[in-house]
C-alpha cells in the first residue's frame, strides 16, 4: 500500500509540476536542488562527462564534500524552500556514507529522487528505500546485453548486476523510470532495450544528447556519439511507438465507463523559465533550479563548468541570489541569432561551453541537431498536411 501511495504522490507531483516550477521561476525559488555526491562511479562508461577516478578527485586539490559538509546544505536548502532533491553522481551509491546521507535528508522532507546505475544494489537498499522512499528513482540502462554493456561500460558483467537492480527497485515503493543514452555502440537496440525496460517501468526515456566532458574529465563522446540524423531516427521512432500505444490504450479505455477523462494531460510540453531573467536560459537553471558538486560549487545546471558560487562558503541563500546575475551578461553568438534555424535550436550557453570551452564559440555538433531537427519538422508538417 505504501509503495502505491507514494507513486501516486510522485505522479500528482509530475501533473502539476509546470505550474509550481513557472511560480517558482517567477519568484526566484530555489525548489529543485541537486547534489551530486561524488564524480566516481563504477562504472568506465566511454561517453560519460563527468566521471572522475579517486586518483583524479585527488589531483583536483578538492576532495568530495563530507557527510556533515552534504546535511548541513540540505539543511539550508529546505530553509530556503527547496522541495525536490535529486541525489546522483557520478554514481551516489559508492559513497560509504550514503546511508547516512539519505536517511537524514529523507527525514527532513524533501521529495528525493535519486540517479542511479542500479549495480549495486542490494538487500541492504532494498531496506533502506523501503523504509524511506524516494519519490521517484531512475536507472540508466546502457545496452540490451552482456557484451554491450562490456564495449560501454567496461565489464560485462555489470549487465546482469543492472537487471538485478532493477527487480530490486521494481519491488521498491517508489516511480521507477529506466531510461538509455544512445551512442553508436547501442543504436540498434531500442526495441530491445525498451523491452527490457517495460518488464520494471511504464516509464521509458532516451537520451541522444552526448556531450564533451566537464570540468577536466577525459571521455571518448566526439568518438562515439550519434549523427544528428541517427539520433532523429531513434527519437522519432520511440515517439511513434508510444503514440500509436498510447491511441491504443485511449480506444480502450473509452470503453470502459470507470475511466476517469479528467485526468491531467501531463504529457504536454512545460513551458517554464522562457522570459525570466537570466532570459539566455530557456529552462529553470538558477530560476529555480541548482546543482551543487561534489566540491561544493554552485551552479545553474551540471553541465556548466562555471559561473559557480560557493555556498558553504558564503551561505546558501546569498550563493542561490548570486548565481542568476553571473549569467546576465552572456549573449548568444551573432552567427546563432542570425541562423534561420535559431528558434528551436537547442542552443544552450552550457552546451556552448561543455563543447568549446567558450559561450561565444558555435559548435557544429549543435547546429548539425538543429538543422536536423528543422528538417524532420519539416518534413513531418508537409507528410501530414
Amino acid at each position: 500500500m505504501s509503495g502505491d501511495m507514494n507513486n501516486q504522490k510522485a505522479e500528482i507531483w509530475d501533473a502539476m509540476e509546470s505550474s509550481f516550477a513557472a511560480h517558482a521561476a517567477g519568484m526566484h525559488v530555489p525548489m529543485f536542488g541537486t547534489f551530486e555526491l561524488t564524480p566516481r562511479c563504477n562504472l568506465h562508461c566511454k561517453m560519460c562527462y563527468i566521471r572522475m577516478s579517486s586518483q583524479e578527485v585527488a589531483a583536483t586539490g578538492d576532495g568530495e564534500l563530507s557527510t556533515k559538509q552534504w546535511l548541513r546544505l540540505a539543511e539550508e536548502a529546505i530553509k530556503n524552500e527547496t522541495l525536490y532533491l535529486l541525489l546522483t553522481g557520478g554514481e551516489p551509491l559508492l559513497r560509504e556514507d550514503f546511508t547516512e546521507i539519505y536517511t537524514e535528508i529523507s527525514k527532513m522532507g524533501f521529495m528525493v529522487f535519486l540517479n542511479t546505475n542500479a549495480t549495486l544494489m542490494n538487500g541492504k537498499y532494498f531496506d533502506l528505500f523501503s523504509k524511506y522512499p524516494p519519490t521517484a528513482t531512475s536507472v540508466t540502462l546502457y545496452g540490451a546485453d552482456a557484451g554491450t554493456y562490456r564495449n560501454i561500460c567496461g565489464n560485462a558483467d555489470d549487465f546482469d548486476r543492472t537487471i538485478r537492480g532493477l527487480e530490486y527497485l521494481a519491488d521498491t515503493p517508489t516511480l521507477l523510470e529506466v531510461r538509455t543514452t544512445f551512442i553508436k555502440d547501442n543504436k540498434d537496440q531500442l526495441e530491445r532495450l525498451r523491452e527490457i525496460a517495460n518488464r520494471y517501468s511504464k516509464r521509458y526515456a532516451i537520451n541522444y544528447h552526448v556531450f564533451k566532458p566537464v570540468q577536466g574529465v577525459v571521455s571518448s563522446a566526439e568518438r562515439c556519439r550519434l549523427s544528428a540524423k541517427e539520433a532523429y531516427d531513434i527519437r522519432i521512432s520511440n515517439e511513434k511507438w508510444y503514440s500509436e500505444k498510447a491511441a491504443k490504450e485511449r480506444s480502450e479505455k473509452a470503453q470502459d465507463l470507470s475511466f476517469d477523462t479528467e485526468q491531467p494531460d501531463v504529457s504536454k510540453p512545460k513551458d517554464v523559465g522562457v522570459g525570466i531573467f537570466p532570459e539566455i536560459l530557456s529552462c529553470l537553471a538558477a530560476k529555480a533550479m541548482y546543482w551543487i558538486r561534489w566540491d561544493g560549487k554552485m551552479l545553474p545546471c551540471g553541465t556548466f563548468s562555471y559561473p559557480y558560487t560557493m555556498p558553504l562558503e558564503e551561505g546558501f541563500k546569498t550563493a542561490w541570489d548570486r548565481l542568476p546575475g553571473l549569467l546576465s551578461d552572456l549573449k548568444h553568438p551573432q552567427k546563432c541569432i542570425d541562423c534561420e534555424f535559431y528558434d528551436g535550436c537547442p542552443n544552450c550557453p552550457a552546451y556552448f561551453q561543455a563543447e568549446t570551452g567558450s559561450f561565444d564559440e558555435v559548435p557544429d555538433y549543435i547546429c548539425s541537431h538543429a538543422k536536423e531537427r528543422h528538417a524532420r519538422y519539416i518534413k513531418e508538417s508537409s507528410t501530414q498536411g
